[in-house]
């Protein structure tokens, strides 16, 4: 198992060889003997990229991308990563949320835990590439209980990553939330999860435009009514 390997690490490594290069140009030219060839001499993330190449040519275990929510076309993306050969793909990444400490005027990069109001995205992207795309679809992030996970699944997941709420209540909370499942599945009369699998999608919904953009009207509208 490798490391995980960030941005970060292979920009610090683009930086570090720049500075090689450039430290004594103005020197005598023979200076530039002393620096090892780039041929034998790395320090950043290639022998992981190398590792990572032979292993994807040599098993054929399912390969799932993580992706985040910030494409201006997401469902473009899913499908070049699925022509890419891709079995699966994560909906979403949750992404570090600094935060300033207004004592000590210093950045607080502490980790929050996700909630359910953050089933959202992935319900509703997933719901969206279901019938697009001909891979396995995971949804993280917000999956806190049964309910939740019901939607997901509704909406189009072919399977559900809990973390956080596992975090808080402690890894036996699994047997309380998949025997809630079960309970729901036997009230509704659904034979399995597969059966329930897709069934509101997009495509399948009653009416998809509450997937759309146009949805955002209604939703205002509704508002506005419990409000008044």
């Amino acid at each position: 198992m490798l490391p995980s390997l960030f941005e970060e690490q292979i920009e610090h490594e683009a930086l570090n060889v720049a500075s090689l290069r450039d430290f004594g140009a103005d020197s005598l030219a023979e200076a530039s003997d002393y620096f090892p060839e780039m041929e034998t001499y790395n320090t950043g993330p290639t022998h992981d990229l190398e590792h990572v190449a032979a292993a994807r040519a040599a098993v054929s275990i399912p390969l799932a991308v993580k992706i985040g929510p910030y494409f201006s076309s997401l469902p473009y993306v899913a499908r070049r990563l699925a022509e890419a050969g891709v079995d699966g793909i994560v909906l979403f990444n949750r992404f570090l949320r600094p935060d300033i400490d207004l004592d000590t005027l210093s950045l607080d990069p502490h980790l929050e835990l996700s909630s359910s109001w953050e089933c959202g995205p992935p319900l509703q992207w997933i719901a969206i590439l279901r019938d697009q795309v001909k891979v396995s679809l995971a949804a993280t992030s917000g999956v806190h209980s049964a309910d939740d996970a019901l939607k997901l699944l509704l909406a189009g997941a072919d399977t559900c990553i809990v973390a956080s709420t596992l975090l808080q209540r402690g890894p036996e909370y699994l047997e309380t939330l998949i025997g809630d499942v079960r309970s729901w599945l036997a009230d509704k009369e659904y034979a399995s999860v597969e059966q329930l699998k897709g069934s509101m999608s997009r495509l399948n919904c009653p009416d998809p435009r509450g997937y759309e953009r146009s949805n955002y009207g209604l939703a205002l509208v509704s508002f506005r009514s419990e409000t008044q």
